[in-house]
């Protein structure tokens, strides 16, 4: 039986790439190969979410299978993947 992809996505805005989110496109390199061969990495235009201040979430931000995370990092993404994997 195959796995289910995992879709993450990368803020590619400019306060997020500034915050840390450089790193963030490195993911599947840093990831053990049973985790990154189920990841499709992908960049993301601005949400905006780091700028409004009904939202203020902080940057970095990706989302792992549509659910937003802020402050990401690849060690919370990958135990975010870890999850979802039941691993």
């Amino acid at each position: 039986m195959k796995r289910r992809e995992i879709e993450v996505e990368i803020c590619c805005g400019t306060n997020c790439y500034i915050m840390g989110g450089s790193h963030l496109h490195l993911l599947k390199a840093h990831l053990p190969e049973h985790l990154a061969s189920l990841v499709k990495l992908k960049g993301k235009n601005c949400s905006g979410n780091c700028n409004d201040f009904t939202v203020t979430q902080k940057p970095p931000l990706a989302w792992v299978n549509g659910e937003i995370m802020e402050n990401a990092c690849i060690a919370k993404i990958e135990e975010k993947l870890r999850l979802l994997t039941c691993e």
